[in-house]
């Protein structure tokens, strides 16, 4: 169809080729004022086009589709396809009445020669349309569903998303709809023209775009291959088309490893692919057919993740690199790059071979370079929002970004755009364009900025219109560098003249001048042009508003190294500027320090005099040395250091302090070095020379007037004589001084005037050492002969003299002295009275008493010893044979270390042959064993193991005068590690643990240790004992540990009655207790220990602050101290520890008990009597066993419960005007008592458990509750302990119980323990006494109570109706407690499952602070205590009776076990029954 507006035109009666009028019309586009610019890309509307959209829309409908080539094919929604030129002239509109049934034109491409287009609909048409003639070369229609299912053609009512042709070929293209159904189409022209169609993929998934490779400008081996990429949501496949049609490469949809910004983890939902066809480059070969090629690449993405598959050609190549045969090169698809945008994105193009564009789903478009993975944001969107269509929402149903191919297009580097009523072209700006656009904008920084980056291809941005560095000095950058150097010169004297110039208004900020200032720096660095920079640049800033910013500008360049020089007008004005500058002197100083400041090229005068007034000597020094005058700066800072105090601010000047900066410069000159960068110097005869002429300064020949010859080497000597010799040191030991020799000239008359001979005598040329070592002679002896001159101190002597001596020592025969000279400095070391120098000296003297002996050694005895020269002393005694005195020196030296050496002199003459020798040693180690033990107790002992000739019994003899030393030395001997015991506190109570099983020797019961029982040791038994002894008085907490460790080692050189009998007579009560449970006297052990516990419980008690507040009385006038008011604010950090103190030990005094407990559990369950075959002598072996083991846990629950019950009753007898602090002091010890209950518990309940038949549970407690003492003789000496000889009362007996079940905090633990508990019921007693107590003893309801009866309810006899027990409860404590009682039980009867278990421990201890409120005691009849021996018979039934009021109750039942009967309910289960056997 024709059309109706403009009659075709033959394509050769055009005025100009369709490339040539794209060309022009592209720029006289770009010509035209830019619509919407960024830094980087630019906007342009064709408006030729874009006004003639309406009309086009009104005539063939509304712009669906553009495609962009040589021509522009629009695609209505009526089916039409208008074809025009960029004039806006329409070439042919394609379209018939058939083709307005296809729906709406969805997909446009053109062919490689742009004559033929291909166009989708919407209902799945596709037709090949030849619009030059407009004529159809072929049309797919869809398939419909009565059609077979092998028919070809996507579905009916499937829009057509994308359409392309196939490399440069007008026959082959692919069609591809939102359904994922690829179609690859081929029109056969032979006979007739026919076409086939063949689906390339069909995954059922969404298809996001599909893309066939076109053939570039270089053929490769993939035009023949037709190649089509298709993406869909869950992958990525490449297909081959010629020749068969064969899957080249599949990959599944993944998030992409290693991402740049983010990750994606869900299912894409917007994708794009591009191919980019081969190109044809200038690079070096890589392959025999593709030497100037870049092959095809392929871009896509999946959601934000870009993937860049490159295409590489496999060669079958000889080892010469030549192709084998004709075979083709195989195809092989790698990734190359990948990257993560800031969102999804939803179209992607390729520019040229190496940057890919894409736009974001926001509309904000991108660029990569694939060469340097670099990305840059270029643009938003154009000024109307660009047309996307969601074909594939409409078609799939799935929400998916709309599609903009169908909307966008590259051609030639530009990139075309639908945008609503108006087409848009933008291309990225050239590098020149950009730089304009800056310096348009008034961004002139900007622009140098960004042109000094193109100058140095380091802008990290793309950059179009510039060729490439691939390496430095490479032709690429020569040719950048030709084309920005001019522009970027330009473009800094614009910015120059514009910001600097006079008459602005307003003038430039300091900002902005500071911003030009570096950037013009920073350009001319890259130019390497340092002319513009010192003249037109600093001309420009050298008006006074801009000198100092550019100045300050400048400096951190200069410090980098990167400018090193400048002129001496710009050096001028950095002096004036900075030197006028308090704040910036420094800076001055380090900004001429990193200048290369050479001669001519400066004012030198100027340049010294600011050094000078401004003491920046390190500068100072470097001038005149780079002047080649090494000597002028010494004398001028020596001058300044001496006078430093008086001067400018030290502290700000440091680093330039004058003494530091002469003595650096001195090592560095006399080493061959320049100063300060410490560079050697050359050529070498300059090195030398200035390090000879400074030499000859410093160290001049000697004269009679030495104050005054030495001016210069006193002075240092006066900055820091340490330094200065540390400095010497180090200048001496470079090999480079060795090459120093100095031709001394004469000082006297005479020899002045045979001068002219005396130079050329070989004596006068002398080495820098031999200089040193002469000049600092002549001056020490100069000030040690005068020293009323003080020409120096005396410190000062000794220092020069030792340093002197030990280079003579050291550098000889290369330094030589007279022996007169050696003679004379010897006097000086021995005679100078100077302590802070005897170390150097004795050094200097030892090196030279060793060089040059003396004929008779005995002459220096008395004068070195005076000297306190020790080391010398010893030289001089080994060389006369006086072993002893010789050793006697070491423990005369002050030093330690020397003093510890005696030891090695010791065994290096103990292991000597001579007789004579070691006789002295064994007679200095005897007569002098005190103090070899206070020098090292271990190096001592290690020399007696060593030396045959000396054993220790000898040694120890001769301590017997000191027994503390006595003791060192014997714990060296036999406790060889005793920091590897961590030595208690010796109020510390013992710890003696359960020994291991193997480790126990069992004895028989009650048997002791023989005293003959131990094997060989390695020293006598005597030795071990007499050890224990000292460390019984000198260190009693290393006493349990020693018995321990040699235990252990199995060998116990102690005989344990000799160890009962020194720690009982020393207090040791840790080893005490040791020796008795070895010895098995389990009774004794228990005992020791329990005495602790009373003595801490005793300092416990007077620990606690016993004033209360009434007491708290403080006379008229004054003020309450700060104890006094701590006292009532609570206890103090200091009473608190001093009583955690004395509990913690009490504690651990009860876990020794336990341990010691445990350890006769495991001992005599262990002996079996000596007739074993007898069972009567085995039952009564039991039986005694049993009993004392009894006994002994008795006697501990005794003690643990009488000091809980005291602090309990003292802390309810407090008053109520009580100090906080006791209180609270109170509470505290009560809290870890019943701690320490609770332990004796816990271990009593596992020792007495069913499977242990030695234990009885129910013994214990029945002998707790029992009256009286025991009647069994055998356990007398268990009991005799305080309190152990009464009953306990009821409060402590339910505590007792109440401790035991609050460990258990189920009720199949409760069980566990009735297990245990099994023959007697005490959760019905433990329920009865707490009911009792809590409600009062209740009174039967036919009990009829006295008068005196009337307040308390007491229990009653049921036959002589007089009280069973009196309450002796305390009324003002009752009355304040029954409210808090009450919320812990009800009023019916307490059972066992109420006894209430809290998880709070001290909620749980508050409730049995309650329990103990009362004290009950147990007597006969109201008024008297005459009966109080007879016997109370309590029923579980709430029944009781005097025992001699129950008919037929005899004492035999009593006193045999029997159980009585109730009178009224025939109950026999016996609640509490005092005095009771059973």
């Amino acid at each position: 169809m024709e059309s109706d507006t403009e009659p075709s035109t033959p394509m050769s009666t055009l005025e100009a080729t369709p490339e040539t009028e794209y060309e022009n019309r592209i720029a006289n586009l770009e010509a035209a004022p830019t619509q919407s610019t960024t830094e980087y890309f630019s906007w342009q509307q064709l408006a030729d086009i874009s006004e003639r959209l309406t009309g086009l829309g009104e005539q063939y409908g509304a712009l669906t589709t553009v495609c962009t080539g040589d021509y522009v094919a629009l695609g209505t929604e009526r089916g039409s396809v208008v074809v025009t030129d960029y004039l806006g002239r329409v070439k042919m509109a394609l379209g018939s009445a058939a083709s307005a049934a296809y729906g709406a034109v969805s997909a446009l491409a053109f062919s490689a020669d742009h004559m033929v287009l291909v166009a989708g609909y919407a209902q799945g048409f596709v037709v090949v349309w030849d619009w030059a003639k407009g004529t159809t070369a072929a049309v797919s229609r869809p398939r419909q569903a009565s059609d077979s299912p092998d028919a070809a053609g996507h579905p009916a009512g499937t829009a057509i998303t994308c359409v392309g042709f196939i490399g440069a070929s007008r026959h082959r293209y692919i069609s591809g709809s939102g359904g994922g159904l690829v179609l690859y189409h081929h029109i056969v022209r032979r006979l007739l023209t026919t076409m086939s169609t063949q689906p390339l993929a069909s995954d059922g998934g969404v298809l996001f775009e599909a893309a066939a490779l076109a053939r570039g400008t270089h053929a490769c081996v993939t035009d023949d291959l037709g190649l089509v990429a298709i993406l869909t949501d869950s992958s990525i496949t490449i297909v081959k088309t010629r020749h068969g049609v064969e899957q080249q490469y599949r990959a599944g949809f993944q998030t992409a490893e290693g991402t740049r910004r983010r990750t994606v983890a869900r299912r894409p939902y917007a994708g794009s692919v591009a191919w980019q066809s081969a190109q044809r480059i200038e690079r070096p070969a890589t392959t025999p057919a593709e030497s100037d090629a870049m092959l095809p690449k392929l871009a896509y993405s999946w959601g934000a993740h870009i993937h860049i598959l490159a295409v590489h050609l496999d060669y079958n190549v000889s080892g010469n690199g030549t192709a084998l045969g004709s075979a083709a090169p195989r195809v092989q698809f790698e990734r190359e790059t990948e990257w993560t945008a800031i969102e999804d994105v939803v179209f992607c193009r390729w520019i040229d071979p190496t940057t890919l564009l894409y736009m974001t789903q926001s509309q904000r478009v991108f660029v990569f370079e694939t060469q340097f993975a670099q990305e840059t944001e270029i643009s938003t969107a154009p000024p109307a929002r660009i047309v996307g269509r969601a074909w594939v929402t409409l078609t799939t149903g799935t929400e998916a970004e709309p599609s903009y191919a169908a909307a966008m297009c590259v051609h030639r580097r530009r990139l075309f755009a639908h945008c609503g009523s108006a087409l848009y072209v933008g291309r990225l700006l050239m590098w020149a364009e950009r730089l304009e656009l800056l310096a348009t904008q008034g961004q002139l920084v900007d622009a140098i900025a960004l042109a000094t980056g193109f100058y140095q291809a380091r802008t990290g941005q793309i950059v179009v219109g510039l060729p490439r560095v691939q390496r430095a000095g490479d032709a690429g950058q020569l040719r950048r560098q030709a084309l920005v150097g001019g522009r970027l010169a330009d473009l800094m004297r614009r910015a120059l003249q514009s910001t600097l110039a006079a008459d602005r208004t307003p003038r430039a900020t300091d900002a902005e001048v500071r911003a030009l200032a570096t950037v013009c720096v920073q350009a001319c660095l890259a130019l390497s042009d340092m002319h513009i920079l010192f003249t037109d640049v600093f001309e420009s800033f050298a008006s006074e508003p801009y000198r100092l910013a550019f100045l300050e500008t400048v400096e951190p360049f200069i410090l980098s190294g990167a400018i090193t020089r400048v002129p001496a007008q710009m050096l001028n004005a950095l002096i004036d500027v900075f030197g006028s500058m308090l704040s910036h002197v420094q800076r001055l100083g380090a900004v001429l320090y990193a200048l290369d400041l050479q001669h001519g090229e400066f004012d030198i005068d100027h340049v010294l005099g600011c050094c000078r007034k401004l003491r920046l000597w390190r500068t100072f020094a470097r001038v005149w040395l780079d002047l080649g005058d090494p000597i002028a700066p010494v004398a001028s800072i020596i001058a300044a250091a001496a006078q430093e105090n008086d001067l400018l601010d030290q502290e700000q000047l440091e680093d330039e302090a004058p003494g530091a900066v002469i003595l650096d410069y001195l090592d560095m000159v006399m080493r061959g070095r320049s100063y300060p960068d410490g560079q050697l110097l050359k050529p070498q005869a300059r090195a030398e020379a200035y390090s000879a002429r400074v030499a000859q300064l410093v160290f001049p020949p000697a004269t009679d007037d030495a104050k005054s010859t030495f001016h210069t080497l006193r002075a240092l000597l006066a900055i820091d004589t340490e330094r200065l010799l540390e400095t010497l040191g180090h200048i001496l030991n470079d090999p480079f001084t060795s090459y120093i020799n100095l031709i001394v000239k004469p000082s006297s008359p005479q020899a002045s005037r045979d001068s002219g001979r005396a130079l050329r005598r070989a004596s006068q040329v002398k080495s820098l050492v031999q200089v040193v070592v002469d000049a600092l002679h002549a001056l020490t002896m100069a000030a040690y002969s005068h020293p009323e001159q003080n020409i120096l101190a005396p410190r000062q002597i000794g220092l020069l003299t030792s340093f002197a001596l030990i280079l003579y020592a050291t550098r000889f025969p290369l330094v030589y002295l007279t022996d007169a000279t050696v003679s004379e400095w010897s006097d000086v070391l021995l005679t100078l009275n100077d302590t802070s120098t005897r170390v150097e000296r004795e050094n200097a003297f030892e090196l030279l008493f060793k060089l040059n002996p003396p004929p008779v050694y005995a002459d220096y005895i008395d004068r070195v010893r005076c000297a306190g020269f020790f080391r010398v002393l010893e030289h001089i005694y080994y060389t006369l044979g006086q072993f002893e005195d010789a050793l006697r020196t070491f423990l005369d030296h002050p030093d330690f270390v020397q003093r510890r050496a005696v030891f090695a002199a010791i065994q290096d003459l103990g292991a000597a042959s001579r007789p004579h020798a070691t006789e002295s040693v064994c007679r200095f180690v005897v007569s002098n064993a005190a103090e070899l033990v206070e020098v090292d107790a271990d190096a001592f002992v290690e020399t007696i193991e060593t030396v045959e000739a000396l054993d220790h019994s000898s040694v120890v003899d001769a301590l017997n005068e000191h027994p503390q030393l006595q003791f060192s030395y014997m714990r060296a001997l036999l406790d060889p590690a005793p920091e590897q015991h961590t030595p208690s506190d010796e109020r510390l109570p013992p710890n003696i643990g359960l020994p291991d099983e193997q480790h126990i020797v069992v004895y028989p019961f009650q048997s002791l240790v023989p005293d003959n029982a131990q094997s060989a040791n390695k020293f006598p038994q005597a030795l071990h004992e007499r050890y224990l002894e000292l460390m019984c008085q000198y260190s009693p907490g290393a006493v349990l540990p020693y018995l321990k460790q040699h235990a252990d080692q199995g060998v116990e050189p102690l005989r344990l009655a000799s160890v009962q009998t020194v720690c009982a007579r020393y207090g040791v009560s840790d080893g005490l207790v040791w020796a008795l449970v070895r010895l098995g006297d389990f009774s004794a052990a228990l005992l020791t220990l329990l005495k602790e516990v009373d003595s801490e419980t005793s300092r416990v008690r007077a620990a606690v602050p016993e004033t209360s507040n009434a007491e708290l009385t403080l006379p008229d006038g004054v003020v309450p101290g700060e104890q006094e008011i701590q006292g009532h604010a609570g206890l103090t950090d200091a009473g608190r520890e001093r009583l955690e103190d004395h509990l913690r030990v009490a504690e651990r005094c009860i876990g020794g008990c336990v341990d010691v407990c445990k350890a006769a559990l495991t001992r005599l369950g262990k002996d079996t009597p000596n007739d074993a075959s007898s069972d009567e002598a085995q039952n009564k072996y039991r039986s005694l066993v049993s009993a004392q083991l009894c006994d002994l846990w008795l006697t501990l629950l005794r003690t643990a419960l009488s000091h809980l019950h005291a602090t309990n009753r003292t802390l309810d007898a407090l008053p109520d005007v009580a100090l906080s602090a006791t209180r609270e002091a109170w509470q505290l010890v009560s809290s870890r008592q019943r701690w320490m209950l609770q332990t004796v518990l816990d271990a009593l309940i596992f020792a007495a458990s069913p499977a242990s038949s030695f234990i009885s549970l129910r013994h214990i407690i029945q002998q707790l509750i029992v009256t009286g003492t025991p009647n069994d003789k055998a356990h007398v000496d268990i009991v005799k302990q305080p309190g152990a000889a009464r009953s306990l009362d009821i409060a402590e007996i339910q505590h007792l119980l109440a401790v035991a079940v609050s460990a258990y905090k189920t009720e199949a633990q409760l069980m566990a323990l009735t297990n245990v508990l099994v023959d007697y019921d005490l959760f019905t007693t433990f329920a009865q006494l707490v009911r009792s107590q809590k409600q009062g003893w209740r009174v039967p309801t036919d009990a009829q109570p006295s008068p005196a009866l009337s307040t308390r309810h007491d229990l009653c006899c049921l036959e002589c109706r007089t009280p069973l027990f009196a309450d002796q409860r305390q009324e003002h404590v009752m009355a304040k407690l029954r409210g808090q009682i009450a919320q812990y039980y009800e009023t019916s009867a307490l059972r066992v499952l109420d006894l209430h278990i809290f998880e709070d421990r001290s909620a749980q201890w508050k409730w049995m602070k309650l329990r103990t409120a009362s004290t009950f005691d147990p007597y006969l009849g109201s008024s008297t205590r005459q009966k109080a021996a007879d016997q109370v018979v309590l029923f579980k039934c709430g029944h009781g009776f005097h025992q001699h009021c129950m008919p037929g109750l005899a004492h035999k039942d009593l006193a045999s076990g029997c159980a009585p009967e109730c009178v009224q309910c025939a109950d026999r289960s016996t609640v509490f029954r005092t005095g009771a056997t059973g």
